[in-house]
């Protein structure tokens, strides 16, 4: 279902393992750990997080600047549109940034050699440790913490990364010359392996990557995705579905997508969401009809409980009748939605005590709150309360029995 309509939700009363069985069939797929992206949306979550944003930086000078950055859907979209056109990758910075960040932790800062060789320059983390800095003190004279504010330069992480892959530190090109000294002083000393690409053949597969949104029903979409209404679309995957995005003028040449914005084919996207979720109303239909919904039923994923070992039967025991319990409550909107999921029973592990003891814990602790919580406000709340009390806690003869189909 998903390779067919590249969006899918997956839907259903909490605890069922949607989260769980999204991971798994991202694996399916043949995705590796790189090519699955996760999120969780929450009523905060907006278009800055998920897209693009500006984002406070340090200038020279001391002063405070914006650039645009790309959000976490963005990031993973540039990652699987390299992969459609890429065999493999040389790129090891991410691995010598570590070791850079923690040898100037110890030794406060290196000295770099000029191109030139004629003299070097010093450099030390920024004071927020997400890039370098050549500062000036007093007479020339190094001491931690006491530089000459408003004499330094800056050279980000991410500038540093544009002149490794050989694109310009910044669109001005200014202290590039320093940016590729740093560059060639790590391939030196730290083991930096010169970066380069090897383009697909036409015989080569094209990777799918899977990004999983959770809680998708918990965001505000419209706000979240914005512009990208358009190009999530299924049938405008790729450069059909090129988009402006809001901050569109500031892309620099170079960027994947500096003619525009778009999906690749090869990105999937599966959301999971609780169907009794009180935070949202209702989905956007908009929204909607880019997905196909699949119910995952509390009945059909029972195989997670298998890991209770001895007390295995006995929860998915309890689990039947309760769930059987709750279907019979007609003030309820959608019974099968109030559901209880294996997930919960896992919860059985975190107990000590002999089966009774646990699964006593489980109820006062877990499903004793929960079972109220569906039920206030319903008529005959007391009375299907205690109904559903007495379904969790089985008699021998039930609780023995092995037909938990």
């Amino acid at each position: 279902l998903l390779q067919h309509t590249h969006n899918l939700i997956l839907h259903g009363a909490p605890g069922t393992g949607k989260t769980f069985l999204a991971k798994e069939i991202a694996k399916k797929m043949g995705c590796s750990q790189n090519e699955i992206g996760f999120v969780q949306f929450h009523p905060s979550y907006d278009y800055t997080d998920f897209v693009e944003d500006l984002r406070p930086k340090n200038q020279s000078g001391g002063e405070i600047g914006f650039e645009r950055k790309d959000g976490i859907f963005k990031e993973f979209c540039k990652r699987a549109l390299l992969a459609m056109n890429v065999s493999s990758v040389s790129d090891n910075f991410e691995q010598v940034w570590e070791k850079v960040v923690d040898y100037l932790n110890e030794k406060d800062f290196m000295d770099i050699p000029l191109l030139t060789g004629k003299s070097t320059f010093r450099v030390e983390l920024n004071e927020n440790g997400d890039g370098l800095a050549t500062r000036t003190y007093e007479n020339g004279d190094y001491k931690k913490g006491e530089w000459i504010q408003g004499k330094s330069k800056f050279y980000n992480k991410e500038q540093l990364y544009n002149i490794y892959k050989g694109l310009p530190g910044i669109p001005s090109r200014g202290h590039d010359n320093y940016r590729k000294a740093v560059i060639e002083y790590w391939k030196k000393n730290f083991g930096l392996v010169d970066y380069s690409v090897k383009e697909k053949s036409e015989s080569e597969s094209v990777k799918p990557f899977v990004f999983i949104i959770d809680e998708i029903n918990r965001g505000e979409l419209s706000k979240i995705f914005g512009e990208l209404f358009f190009c999530i679309d299924p049938g405008y995957r790729g450069k059909n579905g090129m988009i402006k995005t809001q901050y569109q003028n500031l892309i620099e040449k170079g960027d994947e997508f500096y003619d525009g914005f778009f999906i690749p084919e090869n990105v999937y996207i599966i959301g999971a969401m609780n169907d009794i979720d009180r935070s949202v109303d209702t989905m956007d239909f908009a929204f909607r009809r880019r997905f196909a919904f699949k119910e995952i039923k509390a009945s059909e994923n029972l195989g997670m409980l298998d890991e209770l070992g001895e007390i295995a039967d006995k929860a998915k025991a309890r689990l039947k009748k309760l769930n059987e319990e709750i279907s019979k409550i007609t003030e309820l909107s959608s019974p099968s939605s109030y559901h209880i999921g294996g997930a919960y029973f896992l919860k059985l592990n975190d107990f000590e005590g002999d089966s009774n003891e646990r699964f006593q814990k489980l109820w006062n602790y877990h499903l004793e709150g929960l079972l109220k919580e569906y039920l206030r406000g319903t008529e005959n709340a007391e009375e299907n309360f205690a109904k559903l009390e007495k379904a969790y806690f089985l008699n021998k003869n039930e609780e023995e029995s092995k037909d938990f189909s």
